[in-house]
């Protein structure tokens, strides 16, 4: 079961139900993706018995809500963010992350997976007293202070010892493929 967070499609999609049922067009609005994939992931979560679809729409089975209990505690915020003074893209999108306490490689090796899936760079933050890069511990208002003040305006609640990932890229479809297959890693790694 834990390979289908290896897909970030299913990943945002479980991630969204977490809040109760929705349809196909919704999540397909939502997610930026074509109808027909988001079918075919909401096919396959439901053969595995992750989801279930009534005439209320598509929402989490019980075995679905505590298989990805990881994933649902761990995603706190997810928004859309303005970083091109910082990476390259024209797209961002971050996730704030709580009770990651390790890792399961160096935060470069989560930049290749979401180049992978097509973004064009991401980058892991950590928050403490400040927001700093997790591969140097350099200061983000120290290198980029506009980059900062718009993750602080995005989330607003942020809390120490989280963990921000922002993605960015070219599309939103890119964008959130990249940050979804960090985020199943990252969970894969905690579950």
């Amino acid at each position: 079961m834990a390979k289908i967070l290896r897909n970030p499609l299913a990943s945002e999609l479980i991630y969204l139900l977490k809040d109760g049922p929705m349809g196909r067009r919704t999540l397909t609005e939502k997610v930026g993706a074509s109808e027909s994939s988001v079918r075919t992931v909401l096919e396959h979560l439901q053969s595995e018995g992750i989801v279930e679809m009534d005439k209320q729409g598509t929402h989490l089975s019980e075995m679905g809500e505590l298989a990805f209990g990881p994933l649902l505690e761990s995603v706190t915020e997810v928004k859309s963010v303005d970083l091109r003074s910082l990476s390259m893209g024209e797209v961002g999108t971050a996730a704030m992350l709580s009770g990651v306490d390790e890792l399961s490689g160096p935060s470069w090796s989560f930049r290749d997976l979401a180049i992978r899936e097509g973004a064009r760079g991401a980058m892991l933050l950590e928050i403490g007293e400040e927001i700093h890069f997790l591969h140097c511990d350099d200061l983000l208002k120290e290198l980029n202070p506009t980059a900062e003040k718009k993750l602080k305006e995005a989330f607003p609640d942020w809390r120490s010892g989280s963990l921000l990932v922002a993605v960015t890229g070219d599309s939103s479809e890119d964008v959130e493929y990249g940050l979804w297959r960090i985020i199943g890693e990252i969970v894969l790694k905690k579950s």
